[in-house]
């Protein structure tokens, strides 16, 4: 069945070790054959994607003690070389008995079609309705509130509903200057408070918008429905 689907698909059991992989994902991964993941954890993997192994299987760990589905976006760089950024669904696998008894996991790359459906979860974590949904873009040029790459950056993990603790570890700043960076943008947007900020920043548009320079650098951003 997995194979006959598109995108990446692949199942792992309660310890988070790949029980199966389709080929796409084996591909994107870098293993000779998609059943090489079989026996591996997201550690054995030959694809720079092991750095955040540790927070795949922290979230394998949550959607299994919760046994609730999560969506996440990924950005890494992937075995060939090439960035690429997935939205990425981990729902509890049950046998037969409905005990939990690992993950399952479905990717599509951001591209296309794809990207519509990211605004949709953007705008369920910031809570907005359906009829306010947008598709997400590389290209902010048509704003007239100009942002320079932290901003971008900052603004960006803000609408996530990220802390400034998160962050500063994210971006690799103290907290002080994440702050300093939320100041300069409620000025930009002449927004009284970080909440009016976010309100303003998704009503023009920065909702559906990944920076580019996100595109270099690791991260798996859990959304919340």
């Amino acid at each position: 069945m997995f194979s006959q689907l598109p995108g990446c698909w692949g199942c792992k059991d309660n310890d988070s070790v790949f029980v199966f992989a389709n080929k796409e994902y084996g591909n994107i991964i870098g293993v000779n054959h998609h059943l090489d993941c079989i026996g591996r954890t997201d550690f054995d993997m030959p694809s720079p994607t092991a750095e955040c192994a540790e927070s795949f299987i922290i979230q394998d760990q949550q959607v299994i003690d919760s046994g609730k589905r999560m969506k996440i976006l990924d950005i890494h760089p992937y075995s060939d070389g090439n960035w690429r950024a997935h939205l990425f669904t981990k729902t509890p696998w049950k046998d037969d008995d409905q005990n939990i008894i690992g993950t399952i996991f479905s990717g599509i790359e951001l591209k296309d079609t794809a990207i519509l459906e990211v605004g949709h979860w953007i705008c369920r974590a910031a809570g907005l309705s359906k009829e306010s949904q947008a598709s997400f873009s590389l290209d902010l040029s048509h704003h007239h509130i100009v942002l320079n790459t932290r901003e971008s950056e900052v603004l960006f993990l803000l609408l996530y509903g990220k802390k400034p603790q998160y962050i500063s570890r994210v971006l690799n700043v103290s907290v002080k200057t994440v702050e300093n960076y939320v100041l300069k943008l409620r000025e930009k947007f002449n927004a009284n408070s970080k909440n009016e900020l976010i309100d303003l920043a998704l009503d023009n548009g920065f909702g559906s918008h990944i920076p580019e320079s996100m595109l270099n650098r690791q991260l798996s951003v859990i959304l919340k429905e």
